[in-house]
């Protein structure tokens, strides 16, 4: 029996300076909403949403179970997808993910491919030592 192991999200000076610029704008608009009253409500549910955005990854992780491997996004969002369904497990570097739900908040970021056409993105602290963990337990499907 393996043991469950977990890796951390990564993150690159890239999400600290958009959510610096995002928290400076957030601030901006409660100074507007003082002002305009009509305007605080939707001022209000876009600072929740970004805030939501830019806070959630903090709370994701990516963990390697006996069987599958738990993605999880962030403070909702989780996915698990097993081990035999992997195809294709590639290290990349984008600023940008194939996938539309992501655990990337790094440049550099590691593409796992499964079912037919399925990708998933994660940015975690040790790219490399994860890699070879995913390997060793999906080493009869990946291509």
């Amino acid at each position: 029996m393996q043991e469950r192991e977990i890796f951390k999200p990564k993150f690159d000076k890239m999400y600290w300076w958009s959510l610096a610029l995002c928290a400076v704008y957030m601030i901006a608009m409660m100074f507007v909403a003082l002002w305009h009253v009509q305007v605080a409500i939707v001022i209000g549910a876009v600072d929740l949403l970004l805030i939501w955005v830019l806070v959630s990854p903090c709370f994701g992780y990516v963990e390697l179970r006996e069987e599958t491997l738990f993605v999880k996004f962030g403070l909702i969002l989780k996915r698990e997808i097993p081990y035999a369904r992997i195809r294709k497990i590639q290290k990349v570097r984008h600023w940008y993910s194939e996938s539309i739900i992501a655990l990337k908040n790094a440049i550099e970021h590691v593409d796992i491919r499964y079912n037919f056409c399925d990708v998933v993105s994660v940015s975690v602290v040790e790219n490399d030592a994860f890699i070879e963990a995913l390997k060793n337990r999906a080493a009869d499907t990946i291509l």
